[in-house]
């Protein structure tokens, strides 16, 4: 027997209303100017509907940053160096305009500011991302692309920390399109297995 789950269905137009409102005000003000009564004006939506999803404010912030991963690109097959290549194109090239692109600066002052909210995005942003390219890496040894010996964190940040310095440091204005094929070519000599020399 199944338990009952209490009140009516979730409208998911009014779930995607309240997360837009809610990260467009973090995104233009910060977390602490956002209330929870501004995210309902700007969602149109009373605030009881909101407490309804969501115990305060902090859940409501962290469940709608959690978002910001839903269009991160995920190649379940193909070549290793071709699925490393399309997160990296994802990083580089994300709009300084968007949302995640307004966001991740006030990320990077809280990580210094809030750092309880900062490990929390952390946990839920950043990590999933980093877990998928440690997976790409670990499919990689596993058919042999990549050398057995692959120390899988230290070449995740070798591919993330570049990327990310040249899009922070150019604040994320000039494109990047063709920065994950420059760093890929001085990569991946280091991560690929050796052939012998009769192959």
């Amino acid at each position: 027997c199944t338990g009952r789950r209490p009140g009516r269905p979730r409208d998911e137009r009014v779930d995607r209303a309240i997360i837009g409102a809610t990260l467009e005000l973090f995104a233009a003000e910060g977390y602490s100017a956002l209330s929870v009564e501004a995210v309902a004006v700007k969602a149109e939506v009373s605030k009881a509907t909101i407490y309804r999803r969501w115990p305060g404010k902090r859940e409501l912030v962290l469940d709608a940053l959690a978002t910001l991963n839903d269009d991160f690109p995920i190649l379940a097959s193909g070549s290793t160096r071709e699925r490393l290549l399309m997160a990296m194109r994802y990083m580089a090239n994300r709009d300084a305009d968007s949302l995640a692109g307004r966001i991740m600066p006030r990320m990077m002052v809280y990580s210094l500011t809030q750092p309880d909210l900062y490990a929390e995005y952390f946990d839920r942003v950043i990590m999933p991302r980093r877990q998928h390219l440690q997976k790409v890496l670990r499919d990689g040894i596993r058919n042999g692309e990549l050398r057995a010996d692959l120390d899988i964190a230290t070449a995740t940040m070798t591919i993330v920390g570049p990327v990310m310095l040249q899009v922070h440091s150019l604040g994320q204005r000039q494109p990047n399109a063709d920065l994950p094929e420059r760093l890929m070519d001085i990569l991946w000599p280091g991560l690929v297995a050796q052939r012998s020399s009769g192959t």
